[in-house]
């Protein structure tokens, strides 16, 4: 039982099943917290168990031991569909892949970059309703807040003023989710200067710790286009970071990719690429849509499939990427998902995507409904360029199918 107490590392390859001694604290922590990205199965051996992680990848703290979780093709390429411009790790840069933190630094030196290039460029501004007391009137009187005052109150003014500042909920949740990253004992000493001299630049912005509030605000603001790969950036470590990203405020004590959401960013950038150059036809992200005429006093049934291309505001193609193995009996949930969207947004057809050895593709015609399918799969493993390319042979392809 000595033994079972030390920290140790256990090392997992995302998809295949390993079996690895466990005690009943990091079995809990897993059950209890990562369900749905760690399966784990007992053996019938005691203290033995079958863990399988599912499509995720990085390093993960339990209480006895660590657990280094490689994804299924070369970090190159998991950083390569992130950000197929950033300079990727080579053979001889010192990088230690035992370690389970290269991700890490590879994603928060890309978001200390950012930073930087935003702040150069000159932080978003916009006025924003901000109000004060105190002895001197600022703005204009805030009529209802002076009313509540005690009868007789004069030494005490309340203020509401319009301010022309950067301290924004786009700014703010980039702030936290560096801030957040600068907690992490994992992150090495050259990326965590990095963030230290990029939070330089975003003094007069509002800290608050990183939570999924955060997010809703983001919705609601009018930003410019090239504040959108940032923020895409702050939401995967967003993502990563929390332990739950549905429930939570908590920090967990590693860092967990979700490789599916990374899949998306790749299949969405190659999408966004060729679409873009058709006038006519417009990509949209995880677009909310109310699928039914309105109804009173119930609530709305709305879908939101990873993308749709839409003409007009109506929608011709709908897209969902799995980062899973294409199923060999297309008879699946996920086949009755991208069906449902179809049917509900009036669709002309509707994309499966899957990771794949190369890009590949075929169609089913149906015999009772206009609407169209393709299964497809793309090239993540190889070169850079050559994965490229398959994103873009899905992009053209689907170009090529779009009405003039």
């Amino acid at each position: 039982m000595h033994s079972l107490s030390l920290p140790r590392t256990l090392f997992l390859t995302e998809r295949q099943p390993h079996i690895a001694r466990l005690t009943p604290d990091d079995v809990a922590f897993l059950l209890e917290h990562h369900r749905g990205r760690l399966e784990v199965l007992p053996t019938g051996r005691r203290d033995y168990y079958r863990l399988t992680a599912l499509g995720c990848a990085g390093i993960l703290v339990a209480p006895t031991c660590h657990l280094v979780i490689r994804p299924k093709v070369p970090w190159a390429n998991i950083f390569a569909m992130i950000d197929p411009l950033a300079d990727i790790v080579g053979e001889n840069d010192r990088i230690a892949p035992e370690k389970g933190t290269e991700i890490l630094a590879f994603l928060a030196g890309q978001l200390a970059r950012r930073m930087a290039e935003r702040v150069a460029a000159g932080l978003h501004r916009a006025y924003r309703k901000c109000r004060e007391q105190g002895t001197v009137l600022h703005g204009r009187l805030d009529v209802s807040a002076q009313l509540r005052e005690a009868p007789g109150r004069k030494d005490r003014l309340h203020s509401q003023y319009d301010d022309w500042s950067a301290d924004l909920p786009c700014h703010r949740v980039v702030k936290a989710t560096a801030e957040a990253l600068m907690t992490l004992p994992l992150l090495n000493a050259e990326v965590r200067v990095a963030l230290q001299r990029a939070l330089a630049g975003f003094t007069g912005v509002s800290s608050l710790p990183l939570s999924a509030r955060l997010w809703d605000a983001i919705e609601a603001e009018r930003l410019p286009a090239e504040y959108r790969p940032l923020l895409d950036l702050c939401r995967l470590l967003a993502d990563s970071l929390l332990l739950n990203g549905a429930a939570g405020n908590t920090l967990a004590p590693g860092f967990l990719l979700d490789l599916e959401r990374v899949f998306e960013m790749h299949v969405t950038r190659g999408l966004v690429e060729v679409i873009a150059q058709d006038r006519n036809h417009t990509v949209a992200i995880q677009k909310r849509h109310t699928v039914h005429e309105p109804v009173a006093d119930l609530p709305d049934i709305t879908m939101r499939p990873d993308l749709t291309i839409e003409r007009e505001g109506r929608t011709v193609w709908g897209i969902d990427a799995k980062w899973k193995r294409l199923p060999g009996n297309a008879e699946t949930t996920d086949l009755y998902q991208v069906l449902a969207y179809g049917a509900a947004l009036g669709a002309a057809g509707v994309v499966l995507v899957y990771p794949g050895k190369r890009w590949k593709y075929r169609e089913y015609p149906f015999t009772h409904t206009p609407l169209r399918l393709m299964l497809c799969t793309l090239q993540v493993g190889g070169t850079r360029a050559a994965c490229m390319r398959s994103v873009r042979s899905l992009a053209r392809t689907l170009k090529s199918m779009l009405p003039a």
